[in-house]
């Protein structure tokens, strides 16, 4: 498995960074992004996904190629006849090959975080259809030897050229992974049907698993039944409108390309740090920007006075990682910008305080009490924080916290949104809230 960029050493994340594969789909990601914005009809979303089909697939062969050297080079075998040609370094080195590896699989999910934006973007930004179809384990990377592959693009073909509907490759996006394909049917007054499909190479063959995960997703969708996967978990509507500060991020990364970073403070008691690692380079160098980003950071958390347990998340090293999390690519930003973010050459990170979190929700009427252990490990499930009200309670665990922090949300509007799920919630259901209007907030 690719390590983290956290995980690198210096010099070896400054290598992969510069790579040129790594650099010349920096570069790509902005056109796809553009074009992305641009898609509006059947025939647009066609388009688009046969690019990136070609890239994906490219990407993903090329890796294949380098993963057959790198097994050879381990054992002390000869190159293979047929070897790709090494693009950078000794072509007999295992390391410049593992280097090479590396920048493919990161461009890969950047490819993937593309797919991504493309799935939202066409179930305009409905925040149910990731829930209930990313309940299911990666398929892997998308290449024409696996089983399927091409039986999935036929099908996706012959839907555009018999019925002029868009069908959405489920492979091509890190963020569905129940059903093959997804295929939208346009009706009048801007209406649409979306229609979930199951492939089959081998009509005679059922995998009854694969069918209930899909028919459930489905229900889930429709007549509000659970959502796929063993936690009792349903969609839950808080009638609320979603909004966000995410201006304030567009802002930060407009000053921060000028002069390297941008610290300020952020509606709910939150800090925001925005670095941009090009610009930053440029003006200190290599090694003095990591000393800036630090004094930065520190010099925000003093000026907050944060009291109780400080939580920071941030945008590093995180495209088609977390299946919940609206792509960068939609986030309302300059298609240069949800480029960086794509690729890592621009961060940010957003803090605030258990304290100050509390009091927030306390401003709403929510009664809210901060469980998480002083210095304990914030895991996918881990409790974070209980909520009451309504006679019901519900936890809080890290993807909620995540979302707030991340997407910049609007606190006393989550704060509305919870009140009414609580009121709405059932008694031993796991509830996943969803907003209302959630495409005013997108690109």
């Amino acid at each position: 498995m690719t390590p983290m960029l956290t995980d690198m050493s210096a010099d070896r994340l400054d290598a992969l960074i510069k790579h040129p594969f790594h650099r010349e789909n920096g570069e790509r990601l902005i056109g796809f992004i553009k074009d992305l914005r641009e898609c509006h009809s059947a025939e647009d979303f066609v388009t688009f996904q046969r690019q990136l089909l070609q890239a994906t697939l490219a990407v993903n062969l090329a890796r294949a190629e380098r993963s057959r050297v790198i097994k050879r080079l381990r054992k002390r075998q000869l190159l293979p006849a047929d070897a790709p040609d090494l693009v950078v370094g000794d072509p007999h080195d295992l390391d410049d090959w593992r280097l090479e590896a590396d920048a493919l699989e990161r461009v890969a999910r950047q490819l993937r975080s593309v797919g991504d934006a493309m799935a939202w973007r066409a179930f305009r930004y409905d925040r149910r259809y990731i829930f209930a179809l990313r309940r299911n384990e990666s398929p892997g990377p998308m290449t024409l030897n696996k089983k399927g592959t091409l039986h999935e693009i036929q099908f996706v073909e012959k839907q555009w050229n018999e019925n002029g509907r868009f069908a959405l490759l489920h492979d091509i996006t890190d963020c569905l992974r129940i059903g093959d394909v997804t295929v939208f049917h346009d009706r009048q007054k801007g209406e649409q049907d979306v229609y979930l499909y199951e492939l089959k190479t081998n009509p005679r063959r059922r995998e009854s698993v694969q069918l209930t995960r899909t028919r459930l997703a489905a229900e889930a969708l429709h007549i509000g039944g659970p959502l796929p996967g063993p936690d009792k978990a349903v969609l839950i509507d808080t009638g609320v409108p979603y909004t966000t500060h995410l201006s304030a991020l567009s802002d930060a990364f407009a000053q921060a390309h000028q002069n390297g970073l941008k610290t300020m403070r952020v509606p709910g008691q939150r800090g925001l740090l925005a670095f941009d690692i090009v610009a930053a380079g440029n003006k200190w160098g290599e090694h003095e920007r990591g000393r800036q980003f630090h004094a930065a950071y520190a010099a925000l958390l003093r000026r907050m006075r944060l009291t109780g347990q400080k939580i920071c998340f941030g945008s590093g090293d995180s495209a088609a990682r977390n299946t919940m999390a609206p792509p960068w690519g939609i986030y309302p930003l300059q298609p240069a910008q949800c480029a960086g973010l794509i690729a890592d050459v621009l961060v940010f990170t957003v803090t605030l305080s258990s304290d100050n979190f509390i009091e927030e929700l306390g401003k709403q009427g929510l009664d809210a009490q901060w469980v998480l252990p002083s210095g304990a490990e914030m895991g996918p499930a881990q409790p974070v924080v209980t909520i009451q009200g309504h006679g019901r309670q519900v936890t809080m665990a890290r993807a909620g916290l995540e979302q707030l922090l991340l997407e910049l949300t609007d606190l006393q509007s989550w704060a509305r949104g919870m009140d009414r799920l609580l009121q709405e919630g059932a008694a031993g259901w796991q509830p996943w809230p969803y907003f209302t209007e959630e495409h005013k907030v997108w690109v």
